[in-house]
């Protein structure tokens, strides 16, 4: 029998806007519930708080038993294996295959042999229609393709909760019936508790056992399919029949709450036949009560029989909001600049931490960190070239001109190599990698997670910070360490060259003052720098990446401020260390 999921008192907000508030609804065990309402009305989200991807302000959320809301994170992830997720867009992983899609979810959780898994597979894919195309990537395959290959990947490891984000988008009527008769068939063969989010007016009505309705920001009725679809109710009449009068306009905005009165005369007939619901402006009859779909085989669902027994005990009861609880307005606690700039901040320092830790976890991701350190060299070692050799000259013709001043020409050397080793050196080089590396790993973290690809790695039950932004920001260190050697080497060589030619240093001089001042330990100050600002500039990246607001501007958005950010952190943990540097070591310079 599937999962028992209770929903108690939840509201969810962002910023200023409240979506809904004291949602309340229970998900029977093995039965089939549709949420219906307008757009807008934040049905995909209440999906995504389900498998706690979003953390509501309020309420509870128990999977069988378990507070999906106020677990820790690694309780979340093993709640998440109870599922399965059908994303509105399918959220296959772009750089893998259709099979490699579908097989992901058993390869990262199983011990089964690849042949067991080449099976299970092929036998899902067959099932929604997609046998031989299992070679092809997501971005070779149409919207409805990508949709039907995560329903696939959804049901390979036997989930007990199933949560499906508007499955007939993308899909023709046919294919949308075919997929509806799927689903039927499926959790006839499982009695896995399913849960639709649709628009789609002929499946609400023949597929769920429960429906139920979000409107004005709050849960407006929910209960048993023979009620809800006989109700009077005026926004739930006018949803189902796809009037455009009634309370229901183009948007949230322009939704009245003023009761909208019609008269309905409800003919008569029992709940196994087929009623009729007529207005009396003249409008052609619409079916509201059609007989539910049944499996294929012919033997009864599990579900559907707990679930006719729960109606005509009386159990199973209607919910219809309260009118005046419905048209009052919803007041959301607004957070002021400072609040939100630290919450940023928390967060961030919080993915740092979650970063160190991920570190040592196993499975360790070796060859994605070599792919992106590689990545991340490749892009960025010619500019850091291009910009070591001015900033090495023009450290040495700044130095050169003071030295000569005070007549200190002695220590033109000494002073131009720690300058370029210490100071120049790690921030060169790592702004560099901000800009290049760093802006890259944010654009594909947040294309990702504007594709729900981070979203479905979570509910698959894999740690987003341990696959993706472990491998990017040892990446971004061992760049930094490695790039931070070369940028010294050339800006050195630069300083040198610009010193004795252009201001007739004399070559001697400038060398002896170096290695008769320069330590070995100026050097590792200058590795150390190197190690804490990769760090600083990969976890910025990933973190902007990782809350990329949607749309391909939210994406250019973040990639801009990941920058901005980065360049504003390096100068003052550079200043820190510094700081500290000259405390320690006074008689050195950093």
């Amino acid at each position: 029998m599937g999962g028992l999921v209770e929903v108690t008192g939840l509201s969810k907000s962002f910023g200023r806007q409240n979506i809904w508030h004291d949602v309340s609804l229970t998900l029977p065990p093995g039965e089939i519930t549709a949420l219906l309402g307008p757009s807008g009305t934040g049905k995909s989200v209440f999906l995504k708080a389900l498998i706690g991807l979003l953390e509501p302000e309020e309420g509870q959320i128990l999977i069988d038993g378990v507070d999906m809301v106020s677990s820790r994170e690694s309780k979340r992830l093993e709640l998440r294996k109870k599922f399965g997720v059908l994303f509105q867009d399918g959220a296959l992983f772009g750089s893998l295959s259709v099979y490699d899609n579908v097989a992901f979810p058993l390869r990262e959780h199983t011990r089964k042999p690849e042949r067991e898994i080449r099976e299970i597979v092929l036998t899902n894919l067959e099932l929604v229609g997609l046998l031989g195309q299992e070679h092809k990537l997501p971005g070779e395959i149409s919207g409805g393709m990508k949709k039907r290959a995560g329903l696939a990947r959804a049901l390979v490891t036997d989930p007990e909760i199933i949560l499906i984000d508007e499955p007939d988008s993308g899909l023709d009527p046919v294919r949308t019936s075919n997929l509806a008769q799927l689903l039927m068939e499926v959790n006839a063969a499982t009695d896995t508790t399913m849960l639709i989010v649709t628009h789609n007016i002929e499946l609400a009505r023949t597929l769920p056992d429960n429906l139920g309705m979000l409107y004005r920001r709050e849960l407006v009725m929910f209960g048993p399919r023979e009620e809800f679809l006989l109700t009077d109710h005026p926004v739930v009449s006018q949803f189902m029949s796809g009037d455009p009068d009634g309370p229901i306009g183009m948007s949230e905005e322009t939704d009245h709450s003023s009761n909208h009165q019609v008269d309905f005369d409800l003919p008569e007939g029992g709940p196994g036949d087929t009623a009729l619901l007529t207005r009396h402006a003249g409008a052609r009859p619409i079916e509201v009560l059609p007989r539910q779909l049944v499996p294929r085989t012919g033997i009864p669902r599990a579900g559907g029989t707990r679930h006719r027994e729960r109606v005509t005990s009386g159990e199973a009861r209607l919910y219809v909001a309260d009118d005046d609880e419905h048209d009052r307005a919803r007041r959301v606690p607004t957070r002021g600049f400072v609040t939100r700039a630290l919450t940023n901040i928390g967060a961030l320092f919080a993915l740092a931490l979650d970063t160190i830790r991920a570190t040592f976890r196993r499975p360790f991701s070796a060859r994605e960190v070599l792919e992106q350190f590689w990545f991340v060299v490749s892009v960025s070692w010619m500019p850091a070239m291009l910009v070591a050799i001015p900033f090495g000259a023009v450290i040495a013709l700044q130095l050169g001109t003071l030295t000569v001043q005070i007549g200190a020409q002695s220590f033109t050397g000494a002073a131009s190599v720690l300058a370029v080793v210490q100071q120049a050196a790690p921030i060169v080089t790592t702004l560099v990698i901000a800009g290049a590396g760093g802006a890259a790993i944010c654009a594909e973290l947040g294309a990702r997670r504007i594709r729900d690809e981070i979203d479905a790695m979570r509910v698959i039950g894999i740690d987003p910070v341990q696959r993706l932004v472990v491998p990017r920001v040892l990446a971004c260190v061992f760049a930094a360490v490695l790039l931070n050697g070369l940028v010294s080497v050339v800006g050195v060589l630069g300083g040198y060259f610009f010193n004795v030619v252009v201001q007739g240093g004399t070559p001697g001089a400038y060398l002896s003052s170096f290695t008769a001042l320069a330590q070995i330990q100026d050097l590792w100050v200058g590795e150390i720098k190197a190690v804490i600002f990769g760090f600083v500039a990969g976890v910025v990246a990933c973190y902007r990446g990782l809350n990329t607001p949607p749309g391909p501007k939210g994406v250019g958005d973040a990639v801009n401020q990941s920058v901005v950010i980065t360049f504003l952190l390096l100068f003052f943990v550079n200043f820190v260390i510094t700081t500290l540097y000259l405390q320690l070591f006074p008689g050195k310079a950093a």
